[in-house]
């Protein structure tokens, strides 16, 4: 399994219209995507203009071949990117170790 961890700052006092758009596109346009299990929209507690995207895939492959994808260039990623306030960074990560909670 491959996570998908990507940090990003929005520009002060935008979160909640940025969590709306990621609602809006993100969550509503990517339900039947190849390989994507799970994700996540984390907002950091000690900054609140900064989060987390999370997501959890089924290969590396699946995950790229939606990064590379016009989907999620057009459909995806142009929508949010006017709430970013400079670079964001995305890493990718194999899963190791993984557990259930209650």
């Amino acid at each position: 399994m491959i996570m998908r961890i990507t940090w990003g700052k929005v520009h002060a006092g935008k979160w909640d219209a940025y969590e709306q758009a990621y609602r809006n596109t993100v969550v509503t346009k990517s339900k039947n995507i190849r390989g994507l299990r799970s994700r996540w929209l984390a907002r950091d507690t000690a900054d609140k203009d900064a989060g987390f995207a999370v997501s959890l895939w089924d290969s590396l492959d699946d995950m790229r071949a939606y990064e590379q994808s016009d989907f999620y260039q057009k459909e995806i990623l142009a929508p949010l990117q006017p709430f970013f306030v400079g670079e964001f960074k995305t890493y990718r990560c194999e899963v190791r170790y993984g557990q259930e909670g209650k």
